[in-house]
């Protein structure tokens, strides 16, 4: 039995798109994405280092006020 065609082996026409479709998988500025990408890593590393920073102060914070006889 041939395997039937995929949605994107069809014409556009034939899938209601009026115009050809557009090739893809090329960067038009490797550079420009590369440094965008390494400032959103950077962004990324930022925000969980608040994270668990903010969270284990927190939790010593807790710990000494619970230490020196204070509520829970």
């Amino acid at each position: 039995m041939p395997t039937s065609p995929m949605p994107t082996d069809f014409d556009p026409e034939r899938r209601g798109i009026s115009a050809p479709r557009p090739a893809g998988g090329q960067d038009p500025d490797p550079g420009k994405t590369a440094r965008a990408e390494r400032r959103t890593l950077w962004l990324l590393v930022l925000m969980i280092a608040l994270i668990v920073g903010i969270t284990t102060a927190v939790g010593i914070f807790g710990m000494i006020v619970v230490a020196l006889g204070g509520t829970t």
